[in-house]
């Protein structure tokens, strides 16, 4: 194999350097090619990258491949020359900043020449050659580095790479849309997100910036892009207006698109004389702008500190049921499921009164009197006292609830003058009050006047229930080997079902639930069901696992605790809930989980994966190591393939807590593994019980 001749790269940089002179002028054949630069530029950076990782190794080693440096560094050179050449060609497009794109241009041909001196480096056999190459690999790195900068800035804006540096700048609240900016708080919001990000100091497309008042007003190469007063003949509405595959459509094809509610606002704006300064309360009201604002409304971020344990017990032992809505999070969801209410299970109750969110008192003893110790309530989004005996004064004890969002008020002693004094306070979106003494008559002038929806019908079959309950899975199981049918049943008849697979919350224009779901991969499935009439239901949500191989052949070192046996939990597919009492879970007091798993023939494994449950206030902790071993024998020759140390990051967590614990073990082959969960022993001096067995609960080792 013949050498890398230096000449060859520098005859073709001169090529190159040629071209570019000669194509100093903006074909469509060259702006076509300029278009490739952002492809080319990361081939030299990555084989740069490449080689000075092959070229400290060789030195380490004293292998210097002396052979393989050139002809990585000739690649990169010749990769370099041709990012530049695209560059240049890409700036005949215009719109950017002339400083900033000088700055580019020329360190990029810098760093490009820095590049061909490291190639001429590589080859040459002088003494003089070698030490100035590292030298002039770092120097060439910085070059690379601030022409990327130069270039973020081209392309994201001046501060692309220091947004994210320091924190972010107070915003400070707006609850009411009177006190909007019509342009501040809205407009600019629409433009940043969609527009600003081509159209900004740096880089004007069309010689137009978005970015402030001053730029919008001066318009860009053809002229004003708004009209005030018409939308319709402003260039920046018609630009959005426009069909997608229109060449003149805003923003391009590709790019985050204007939702209808975000062209509506930007056609209220311009119609309405392009306001730059002053607030929503000086602009003519509609129904449809008082409900498209809502989404610019920026509340106090709420912060709420974790409820202790004993607290939550004291709740429940006085006969509330508890859940949380979100896992690790602190809001909480209280019904109280008997009618026997009284102030003493209040009393518990109000510890929790920053945590709790969702209240449900329905058909209970409920009075004005003891809805009065729940004026501490402040964090309420969801209210149930339907079928109770509340009237106007007990209503009163909700007034600190200014983040109430559903109240359902049914067959309660509620008026018109009461509904009225609370909607003065708290502006629910959701008011139900059938079977009360609110006039009908008055219901419209409410829903008018504070803008809300009040449901106050009075049909026979009428049903308490104003939101769908959350749909159900007929099974618990939710790890598979090679594929799973997830089927759902809910006990409100003709609803709709809605599912998404990655992640995001479901709506109505979300995947259908027909029969069932079918399942061959991995996925976090969310769920929601909605019915004309009713309020939709929560997300229900379930993450599920595909594994690779289910275990038939195991043995334990140590059987698990009498008061939580059963081996065969942990390879039968099922996993345990929140509560360690439902019989899913194994316990082990002071011992470690041992497991030799017998694949029963040589089989691929990439992952091993343990599920734990922790609950500090039961004396049961996380795992504190997790170890992989694998022989090709049963019971000789076993090496370690794999470790996880698990570092606690506090004292005590808050209630129950379930983690799957996973150690990598990519592309191992084995027919043998043995899996070692590593208890606590004995709980640490921090712990009421220091001294004393840790438990260890665990309730799946999974083959993945």
């Amino acid at each position: 194999m013949k050498r890398l001749n230096t000449k060859y790269i520098l005859t073709l940089s001169v090529i190159l350097i040629t071209v570019i002179i000669v194509f100093a002028e903006p074909s469509r054949l060259v702006l076509f090619l300029g278009r490739f630069h952002p492809v080319i530029l990361h081939l030299p950076i990555g084989a740069l990258i490449l080689t000075l990782f092959i070229d400290i190794v060789g030195r380490i080693k004293n292998n210097y491949p002396s052979l393989a440096i050139q002809y990585a560094l000739g690649f990169s050179s010749f990769f370099a020359v041709l990012a530049c050449l695209l560059g240049y060609f890409l700036s005949f497009e215009g719109g950017y900043d002339s400083p900033t794109l000088n700055s580019h241009l020329w360190l990029g041909a810098i760093s490009t020449i820095l590049i061909v001196c490291l190639f001429v480096l590589s080859k040459s056999k002088a003494d003089w050659a070698s030490k100035l190459f590292l030298p002039c690999f770092g120097i060439t790195f910085i070059g690379i580095t601030i022409t990327g900068h130069y270039g973020s800035i081209l392309t994201h804006g001046s501060d692309f790479l220091t947004q994210y540096a320091s924190a972010p700048k107070e915003v400070k609240p707006i609850t009411h849309i009177d006190s909007l900016k019509i342009y501040d708080d809205v407009v600019f919001k629409i433009l940043d997100a969609k527009c600003i990000q081509c159209h900004n100091n740096t880089k004007k497309k069309g010689d137009l910036a978005l970015n402030s008042p001053e730029n919008i007003l001066k318009g860009g190469e053809h002229g004003k892009v708004i009209v005030k007063g018409h939308a319709e003949e402003s260039q920046m509405f018609k630009s959005i207006m426009l069909p997608l595959s229109d060449e003149k459509h805003m923003p391009p094809e590709g790019k985050p698109q204007l939702t209808k509610d975000e062209q509506w606002l930007i056609a209220y704006w311009i119609n309405h004389n392009a306001d730059f300064k002053n607030k929503v309360v000086h602009l003519p009201k509609n129904d449809t702008l008082n409900k498209l604002l809502k989404k610019y409304l920026v509340f106090e971020e709420l912060k709420i500190e974790e409820a202790s344990i004993g607290d939550i017990n004291d709740a429940k032992e006085a006969g509330f049921t508890i859940f949380k809505l979100v896992p690790n999070k602190p809001e909480l969801s209280v019904k109280f499921p008997k009618k026997e209410l009284n102030k003493k299970a209040l009393k518990a109750l109000k510890k929790l009164h920053e945590q709790v969110v969702e209240l449900d008192l329905s058909n209970t003893a409920l009075t004005d009197e003891m809805a009065s110790s729940l004026k501490s309530f402040k964090n309420l989004k969801k209210l149930y006292i339907s079928n109770t005996k509340i009237s106007n004064e007990g209503l009163k004890s909700f007034y600190n609830a200014k983040r109430l969002q559903v109240l359902n008020a049914y067959n309660t002693n509620i008026t018109n003058e009461g509904l009225n004094a609370f909607l003065q306070q708290v502006v629910p979106q959701h008011i139900y009050v059938w079977q009360t003494d609110i006039d009908k008559n008055d219901i419209a002038m409410l829903e008018s006047k504070f803008d809300t929806k009040v449901y106050a019908g009075t049909a026979e079959d009428f049903v308490e229930i104003t939101q769908i309950e959350t749909p159900t899975f007929l099974s618990d199981k939710n790890l598979f080997v090679d594929t799973i049918s997830v089927r759902l049943q809910s006990k409100i008849k003709n609803v709709k079902t809605f599912y998404t697979l990655d992640g995001t919350d479901p709506d109505s224009t979300s995947l259908p639930y027909k029969d069932s779901i079918f399942l061959d991969r991995p996925v976090q499935l969310k769920v929601k069901t909605y019915k004309a009439g009713w309020l939709p239901s929560d997300v229900l949500e379930k993450n599920f696992f595909k594994i690779k191989h289910q275990v038939l052949k195991y043995n334990l070192v140590k059987q698990p605790d009498d008061r939580y046996p059963g081996s065969d939990k942990l390879f039968d597919l099922k996993e345990g809930s929140e509560l360690f009492r439902d019989g899913n879970w194994i316990g082990f007091s002071g011992d470690n989980v041992d497991a030799t798993i017998d694949l029963e023939s040589v089989k691929q494994v990439d992952k091993i994966s343990v599920n734990c449950l922790e609950n500090v206030s039961n004396w049961i902790l996380f795992p504190k190591k997790i170890t992989v071993y694998s022989s090709t024998e049963m019971n000789t020759g076993y090496q370690k393939i794999g470790e996880l140390n698990i570092t606690r990051t506090g004292r005590y967590g808050s209630g129950t807590e379930i983690k799957k614990y996973t150690v990598d073990i990519p592309n191992t082959t084995t027919q043998y593994l043995r899996v070692v969960v590593e208890n606590f022993k004995t709980l640490p001096s921090w712990h009421e019980g220091a001294g004393t067995d840790a438990w260890l609960f665990v309730d799946e080792i999974l083959i993945r």
